[in-house]
């Protein structure tokens, strides 16, 4: 029995100490860091988005003032040379209009139909741009929704800013480590942010152009691409 108890005690110590020595390592150091790129490019295309509401007492009433309408705004955009496949529905809705009775037991009564369909018109001469909205006012559209410019191709230039993103973010990542006085090791992960094209601009003010006929410029719009990386620190 004397013999059986050292025995045991140096097996409990074996098999312990390396569970002990995983437990009191420390974890590795790591850095995130955030790459950022941008560039002003000059775009080549513009985006028009203009639409109509029109409203009926019954749904082929309110419907055949939208086709009616919309049937103008097709003649008038082919009238300055746009072709019609750069003229696309974005959007097409019917909705009922309800009247309340005024009283809490008396369900609302459907009074009439709207109608609402946008389309997006794709011009490539921005010296079109204020004519195409004010013709298409003229036609009858009541709505308008925003004016876009960007590159009607972006994939190489999203794939340059890309490759830039992730070079900030390594760079910023091996400051840090020679500052701590440290060398970076592989990265553990990154993670492809946000790709941001350009917002579309100010509809009052593409309203207030295109009533006073006064040319909007595209100037340049910025692209940027993001990304957010872990490095292993050693």
């Amino acid at each position: 029995m004397k013999k059986v108890l050292p025995l045991f005690l140096f097996l409990v110590l074996v098999l312990t100490c390396p569970v002990q020595a995983a437990t009191d390592r420390q974890p590795d150091s790591t850095v995130t860091v955030a790459g950022h790129a941008e560039v002003a490019v000059v775009p080549d295309t513009a985006y028009i988005s203009v639409g109509i509401v029109t409203l009926g007492t019954d749904v082929a009433t309110a419907k055949n003032s939208a086709d009616t309408i919309m049937a103008n705004i097709l003649a008038t955009t082919t009238s300055l040379g746009i072709p019609k496949e750069n003229v696309r529905t974005a959007g097409f809705s019917i909705h009922p209009q309800y009247k309340q009775s005024g009283k809490y037991d008396e369900a609302a009564s459907i009074t009439g139909y709207q109608v609402q369909n946008t389309v997006t018109i794709t011009v490539s001469d921005f010296s079109l741009i204020s004519a195409v909205i004010d013709s298409c006012a003229q036609a009858g559209a009541n709505q308008i929704h925003s004016l876009r410019f960007a590159l009607r191709d972006e994939s190489k230039l999203k794939d340059q800013l890309l490759e830039k993103a992730v070079r900030d973010g390594k760079a910023k990542a091996e400051l840090i480590a020679d500052t701590l006085g440290s060398s970076l090791g592989k990265p553990l992960s990154i993670l492809s942010g946000s790709y941001n094209s350009p917002s579309g601009y100010d509809t009052v003010r593409i309203a207030k152009s295109a009533s006073s006929s006064i040319p909007i410029s595209a100037g340049t719009v910025t692209l940027a691409a993001d990304v957010t990386m872990v490095f292993l620190l050693k």
